[in-house]
């Protein structure tokens, strides 16, 4: 990829429909990733004609799921990441109108194993919209999966022998 090229998102994502909020990616750099997007009405979080500026930390951790598919290289799929903190968040508005513009930028401050902490910035054409930090966990392929299963049967387990409680 160069270094202007822009790229589709949704091969990047595991996110689809409503969810799918970053609409292309570019400008990667070896610990950095900058997305682009429109906010539509088909968004979460929209009331009359704006949507909550909180969805900011959604569109910096799909940049984040993106950066992260494009490094596994090629043919790569995306993976189920988690979020899982968020160290520091600052939204320098409350709400966004239909129709803008955004441009995400993420940048890995530090990586230990399946953990990283990123700071992202989001803005608009005309204005900065927040700057958070956010921790990121994504399991090994399959471990998520295993969790989930195995808390399905453990919970299933747990109902049978109290009766169906």
């Amino acid at each position: 990829m160069e270094q202007g090229q822009l790229l589709p998102a949704e091969p990047l994502i595991p996110h689809r429909r409503r969810m799918r909020l970053i609409d292309w990616v570019k400008r990667p750099t070896q610990s950095g990733w900058e997305a682009e997007t429109t906010v539509t009405e088909a968004w979460p979080l929209i009331r009359d004609g704006r949507v909550s500026s909180v969805i900011c930390v959604e569109l910096v951790a799909q940049t984040i799921a993106a950066l992260s598919t494009w490094r596994r290289g090629q043919g790569a799929r995306p993976r189920v990441g988690l979020l899982v903190g968020i160290k520091e968040v600052e939204f320098f508005s409350s709400s966004i109108p239909v129709m803008t513009k955004l441009t995400v930028q993420i940048e890995e401050l530090y990586h230990i194993k399946e953990y990283a902490v990123f700071e992202g910035k989001v803005s608009s054409e005309s204005a900065s919209l927040c700057k958070a930090i956010v921790q990121v966990m994504e399991p090994k392929e399959g471990s998520l999966s295993d969790l989930v299963t195995s808390k399905k049967i453990s919970v299933h387990k747990n109902k049978r022998e109290n009766g169906g409680l």
